[in-house]
């Protein structure tokens, strides 16, 4: 008899194998953070302008040895220039808007806290300067810094007029016209007046000093070597 033919095996009892799958790759968790985005550098992009943060393209300058876009170049090398002179006069109104806004601050403080506040000084320094380098288009140079040194002085000096002032007008005095001559003639001389208050007076005077010093620096034109253009890669 033939042998009886073997059954046909269509797998179907076995498990069938999962079939194996490449392995991607993970990072860890504690290598992702979600604060701060990054973005990818444009492909051939060059270094970032230190001052607008924009890549170079093509062209770029150095200042003071720093890479810059042309851009930032141009508004460091304009900034240097001479105000224009009819910028002078109206330097000086600003500059004397921001003293009397001084003057007012420190009597109002020394009225109020019956002491003298020399520091205010150094703040009245910087409003003069700032002031005074606004309305000269952002540019200094020494016509700005002797405005900003001398109303800077004004206004620290004739904060004592308001506080003399004031406290006539408790006793209900008047003041002839000499004496108004005489008061401000004490406004004026009234940091060097100080020293005759000793050690106290010497520290007024060094702070007032300061205030003009913090004026005159605002006011002064930057000196900031700009080289180039250069290429990109070259």
């Amino acid at each position: 008899m033939p042998e009886p033919e073997k059954p046909i095996q269509l797998g179907l009892s076995s498990e069938a194998k999962p079939a194996v799958q490449p392995i991607e790759y993970v990072p860890a968790p504690e290598s992702l953070q979600f604060r701060k985005a990054e973005h990818a550098a444009p492909p051939g992009s060059g270094p970032p302008c230190v001052i607008c943060k924009t890549r170079i393209v093509d062209t770029y300058y150095h200042a003071q040895g720093k890479v810059v876009c042309p851009n930032c170049a141009l508004a460091i090398q304009s900034g240097q220039n001479a105000p224009p002179p009819h910028t002078l006069l109206l330097s000086f109104f600003y500059g004397l808007g921001a003293a009397i806004a001084g003057t007012a601050l420190f009597s109002f403080v020394w009225i109020v806290s019956k002491s003298q506040f020399a520091l205010i000084s150094i703040l009245i320094g910087y409003m003069v300067g700032r002031a005074v380098r606004y309305a000269s288009q952002g540019r200094g140079g020494r016509p700005q810094q002797i405005i900003a040194a001398l109303l800077t002085y004004f206004s620290v000096a004739m904060s004592i007029v308001p506080v003399v002032i004031y406290h006539q007008m408790e006793k209900h005095a008047s003041y002839t016209a000499p004496e108004v001559i005489g008061l401000l003639f004490l406004g004026l001389t009234s940091p060097f007046l100080a020293l005759k208050a000793g050690a106290g007076g010497i520290l007024t005077l060094l702070i007032t000093f300061f205030g003009i010093q913090r004026a005159w620096h605002l006011t002064g034109r930057t000196n900031i070597l700009v080289m180039g253009p250069y290429q990109l890669g070259s």
